[in-house]
């Protein structure tokens, strides 16, 4: 997903809030992201074992905190919607 991710997009950051790691941090951040599942492992069938790439979103460490806050969990549109209107 991560690859595909950088293929479209020409880099890697965050769906929501556009953090780029690797423009903040350099080297160091190069590459780096997390993915979040948009169906929670919780919602999957015990025989579904391997998940979509399009299941996937690439969210920042702090974004990705935020979505899984409290329950229910907040769509990365959702939070997107939250940080435009602050």
């Amino acid at each position: 997903a991560k690859h595909r991710f950088k293929q479209k997009h020409g880099h890697l950051f965050c769906e929501v809030c556009g953090f780029d790691f690797g423009r903040f941090y350099g080297v160091y951040g190069e590459g780096y992201i997390e993915a979040h599942h948009k169906t929670p492992f919780s919602e999957l069938d015990a025989q579904e074992t391997q998940v979509s790439v399009d299941d996937l979103r690439m969210v920042c460490s702090n974004c990705h905190r935020m979505i899984h806050r409290k329950k229910p969990w907040l769509s990365v549109e959702q939070l997107r919607d939250i940080i435009h209107k602050h």
